[in-house]
């Protein structure tokens, strides 16, 4: 569906709900000047981080039946939603009240989606036309929350971006400590194509959500580099000089991991971003595994 342009939120004062491992990396690219940035969190330590990159921090518990952003960290700012939903049932109660209790107005509204909202299509190609399946209770809440924050842009008018966000990697997040400690991966012939984003990239796509001039748009997110899980682990392995991991069958390997790592391996699909790239205007820094995986591995050096 085609929406009329919305003025854009451009150097917006930016409030980012859920500042964690990708928010702290947005606010690392709001330094510039006029970009009055706020970060929310639970807990002192992430406060105390979001402070330390110059960002106002703001305590906020969305489980908490009186939680709401103060007027003056919404009213006209653009808000980029990062909170996950509940770890049970089928919707998500926390974006419905954080919205229903926002006391004015915000510009726009980004929302931190997942690309499981898909389902499994057995590793064909999937655009933001393609009708949402998904197999999981996880992408069922999520798609729930997609759903609430449509709606809620199309009764007050403003401009919902979402993002449907695939596996995130960066400093400090990859997997070198399993494949030290030997954990099997499925084998390669088992495996299907994955989809995944270098942490600085998704926090750029962000900002560039922030700043697009449309309404209501849905945007897959990702690298475009549809590497499966294995090849994934392989790459780590020899980037940072490590044995590759033992390899299992996938039926086998389904017996031994989380019922949340099952998801990620019986899934499987190829996320195509042309929007992102053409209509959102952004292109990824790190576009290949290997300079991802590189770069990620440098700076937990550095």
């Amino acid at each position: 569906m085609t929406h009329p342009e919305h003025p854009a939120a451009v150097q917006a004062g930016l409030t980012v709900v859920g500042c964690g491992y990708t928010g702290r990396r947005l606010l690392k690219l709001c330094r510039e000047p006029g970009r009055d940035v706020v970060g929310t969190a639970r807990g002192d330590d992430s406060l105390a981080q979001i402070r330390a990159l110059g960002g106002r921090a703001l305590r906020l518990d969305l489980d908490l039946p009186a939680a709401r952003l103060p007027r003056d960290c919404c009213a006209g700012r653009a808000l980029v939603y990062m909170t996950p939903p509940p770890q049970a049932g089928a919707d998500d109660p926390r974006l419905r009240n954080f919205l229903s209790a926002l006391p004015a107005l915000p510009a726009s509204l980004v929302y931190l989606s997942t690309t499981a909202v898909y389902g499994d299509t057995g590793g064909a190609l999937v655009t933001e036309e393609t009708p949402a399946a998904p197999a999981s209770e996880r992408g069922a809440r999520r798609l729930d929350a997609e759903r609430a924050a449509l709606q809620w842009g199309e009764a007050t008018g403003v401009p919902v971006r979402i993002l449907r966000v695939p596996g995130i990697y960066g400093p400090g997040r990859l997997p070198t400590d399993r494949i030290r400690q030997g954990a099997p991966v499925v084998r390669a012939e088992d495996a299907g194509p994955g989809n995944r984003i270098h942490v600085d990239d998704l926090a750029a796509a962000c900002l560039a959500a922030v700043d697009y001039p449309g309404a209501q748009r849905i945007f897959n997110v990702g690298d475009g580099d549809h590497a499966s899980t294995t090849e994934y682990f392989r790459a780590v392995a020899d980037a940072a000089g490590l044995a590759p991991p033992p390899e299992l069958p996938l039926q086998d390997l389904l017996a031994r991991v989380s019922p949340a790592m099952r998801g990620f391996l019986v899934e499987s699909r190829r996320v195509d971003t042309t929007r992102m790239r053409t209509e959102l205007g952004f292109i990824p820094r790190y576009d290949s595994l290997a300079a991802g995986v590189a770069a990620s591995l440098t700076q937990d050096r550095s």
